[in-house]
C-alpha cells in the first residue's frame, strides 16, 4: 500500500535544529517552508525524512496536531483511504486533501498513534 514518507518533530529553532541533523547525520534541505519559523523537510539519500515543525509560542513541547506522527507515501491515496475505512476507522475530514500537488488524509492507529497517507506530485527527496 504504501512506504514510509516522513516523521514530524517540533523545534524551538528550526533553523538550528535543521543545521544539527544535516551537519550530524549528513540530512539535506528537501523543502523549506516560507513560515517564521521556516519549517524543513530533511532527507536522506534513500529518501526518507523528518519534518522540522516550529512550535507555536506558549505550546506544550507536543501537540499531537501536527507532529509526532507517522507518514506513508501511497501512490494510490483514495485506494489507502478505502482500505482505512473498511477496517472502521475513521478519518479526520478536516485533513483531507486532494489536488494536483498534494493528496493526503490522516488518522488513529489501533493504539492512538496519529498517521498521515500522502502523495506528492514532487516527492520530498530524489529516493523518494
Amino acid at each position: 500500500m504504501a512506504r514510509f514518507e516522513h516523521f514530524a518533530i517540533y523545534a524551538d529553532d528550526t533553523t538550528a535544529l535543521a543545521e544539527f541533523h544535516m551537519s550530524l547525520f549528513g540530512l539535506a534541505i528537501a523543502r523549506k517552508g516560507a513560515g517564521d519559523p521556516p519549517g524543513y523537510f530533511l532527507a536522506d539519500e534513500a529518501g526518507g525524512a523528518i519534518e522540522i515543525i516550529g512550535r507555536p509560542a506558549g505550546s506544550p513541547p507536543v501537540n499531537q496536531r501536527w507532529v509526532c506522527h507517522l507518514a506513508y507515501w501511497s501512490d494510490d491515496v483514495a485506494a489507502a483511504e478505502k482500505q482505512v475505512r473498511a477496517l472502521g476507522i475513521d478519518i479526520e475530514p478536516e485533513t483531507r486533501v486532494d489536488n494536483d500537488e498534494l493528496k493526503t488524509f490522516f488518522f488513529l492507529d489501533p493504539a492512538g498513534n496519529r498517521i498521515q497517507v500522502v502523495w506528492r506530485r514532487e516527492p520530498l527527496a530524489a529516493g523518494g
